[in-house]
């Protein structure tokens, strides 16, 4: 609910949803990360600032808050400041990609800078600002994130068990058996003959025919959905909205009316946005279907990733969205 309600733009909502999870969970990074990005997105960036600092002092191993601290000090011009939080979450975790591209943009929108201190080019003229990417939740595999409690901190998947087993024995590398046609079992042409594969029986067939089917109709509701994805990472709103039935639900009980002008501006005013699915779950009874899958977001300046589940009805032939929600 409160990444849906950040997606659509309804900050003030999930804002109150947050601090209502935060009286319940004090204790939980994620909520604690969600609270400081919506501060964030509504612009009040010096108490953003201050929740991420807090968030670095109480988790320093997690690489998400120095990054987004990194964004915030960049916003106000605070570039050596934005180094250095972006150099720390590049210590927490070597490999984090965001970071290290922050870090580089920031880097070079300081050499910017130098050049145009030395050239004394005019001080009222603007230079770019570069285009750093906030992250909209903890997604670091680590497991000192999966040890944060809360109901939204990651878990740690259960070890891996393994039956029980006989091992082989062991064989010196270079001294391996030789295996000669008397060492393989050939039954007599007789027992063959008896194990000849009888024909399917109509039910196995019809069955088969079921499953093919069902397979079938799973892959056009997989289409469907990743063509909407395209559609919305295009701001294409003609066939963004044509995804949605005549009797989808928006959120909230909206009006249809309100929800699509509500979301084209939502859409329409980013320079630009990505939408990536992934990890599909599709469920498929008659005419009607559900999916869960993986959802990437990127816009502007924000970057978030969230399980989303779709349910849709075909209509014509055609896979259509009768609901949406965020999970």
């Amino acid at each position: 609910m409160i990444k849906q309600f950040i997606q659509n733009g309804q900050f003030d909502q999930a804002l109150k949803w947050v601090q209502q999870e935060r009286q319940a969970s004090p204790k939980d990074a994620q909520i604690q990360f969600l609270e400081a990005v919506i501060l964030a997105q509504q612009g009040q960036i010096e108490r953003a600032i201050d929740a991420f600092k807090k968030m670095t002092e109480a988790y320093p191993d997690l690489p998400e808050p120095y990054n987004n601290l990194g964004v915030l000090y960049a916003s106000k011009g605070r570039f050596d400041e934005a180094r250095a939080a972006f150099d720390k979450a590049i210590l927490t975790h070597a490999s984090y990609a965001a970071a290290h591209k922050n870090l580089s943009d920031v880097q070079a929108q300081m050499t910017r800078q130098s050049y145009a201190r030395a050239l004394q080019v005019d001080p009222k003229v603007k230079v770019a600002t570069a285009q750093l990417t906030m992250l909209g939740a903890i997604t670091t595999e680590r497991s000192d994130v999966s040890k944060i409690p809360g109901p939204l901190a990651r878990t740690a998947p259960p070890a891996a068990i393994t039956p029980p087993f006989t091992p082989a024995p062991s064989v010196d590398q270079g001294k391996l058996p030789e295996v000669t046609a008397k060492d393989i079992p050939v039954k007599p042409a007789k027992e063959a003959t008896k194990e000849v594969a009888k024909p399917a029986s109509k039910e196995a067939t019809k069955e088969a025919s079921k499953e093919a089917a069902s397979s079938a109709e799973a892959n056009l509701v997989k289409s469907a959905v990743q063509s909407w994805a395209r559609s919305w990472s295009q701001k294409d709103m003609k066939k963004y909205f044509a995804a949605y039935a005549s009797n989808f639900v928006p959120p909230d009980n909206m009006s249809r009316a309100k929800w699509e002008s509500e979301r084209e501006l939502r859409i329409t005013s980013k320079k630009k946005i990505q939408v990536a699915v992934s990890n599909f779950k599709i469920e498929v009874q008659g005419n009607k279907a559900k999916v869960n899958f993986s959802q990437v977001y990127e816009s502007d300046n924000f970057k978030g990733n969230s399980r989303k589940s779709l349910e849709l009805t075909k209509q014509s032939g055609i896979w259509l969205i009768t609901r949406e929600t965020v999970k």
